[in-house]
């Protein structure tokens, strides 16, 4: 009996100095390991926030060829409503050249002139519809702080080929893309052609 109190006793000291031992070594992450984890954690991160960043310019491209293709599809409905005008050549014009300051035709929708159509089509197009407090939704051009445009820096231009008689006609609508870092600045553009039958 006598040995298995002895026993215990040798077992209760042996895990009292090991408790104690463990206790006075390492118990947790030295400062380097801690730096370490944070430097490999920061450039992992980096690598998620490049990869987010041409995630954006991606959706941003997306979203600006949407809205190119709005401004065309709008240009197209009105020519198609307007076909005397189109073969008239009333409808070639630059937004460049457009002046937002133009005053708009005062005539209702029945009696207006299918070149006053097309002008108020292209006023339309390129500066927005007009509110009553002077600001613009829709179009291509910010003329005042409160405007809303279709397309932000867009142009559009509409061109016959080769002579507006034959009603074929080509839309072509260009934006400034979103440069990121050090990227040059580029355009983009689409281009559709559209053929309108006489009236």
């Amino acid at each position: 009996m006598r040995n298995i109190h002895t026993k215990k006793l040798k077992q209760r000291v042996s895990d009292s100095t090991a408790r104690s031992y463990l206790s006075t070594t390492q118990s947790g992450f030295t400062l380097i390991e801690v730096l370490i984890a944070a430097l490999i954690l920061s450039v992992s991160m980096l690598g998620v926030l490049s990869m987010q960043f041409i995630g954006l310019k991606g959706t941003h491209q997306s979203v600006m060829k949407q809205q190119a293709i709005g401004v065309v599809q709008n240009a197209m409905e009105r020519m198609a409503a307007n076909r005397s005008a189109v073969l008239d050549g009333q409808y070639v014009f630059n937004s460049a050249d457009v002046n937002c300051a133009t005053l708009r035709p005062a005539c209702s929708a029945l009696s207006c002139t299918a070149e006053q159509i097309a002008l108020l089509d292209r006023l339309i197009l390129v500066c927005g519809n007009e509110a009553i407090d002077g600001s613009r939704t829709g179009g291509l051009r910010i003329e005042n702080a409160d405007d809303i445009v279709s397309l932000s820096s867009g142009s559009l231009n509409i061109a016959c080929r080769p002579d507006c008689a034959l009603g074929d006609v080509t839309v072509t609508v260009g934006w400034t893309k979103r440069a990121f870092k050090d990227e040059t600045v580029q355009n983009g553009s689409i281009s559709l052609n559209l053929r309108v039958a006489a009236p």
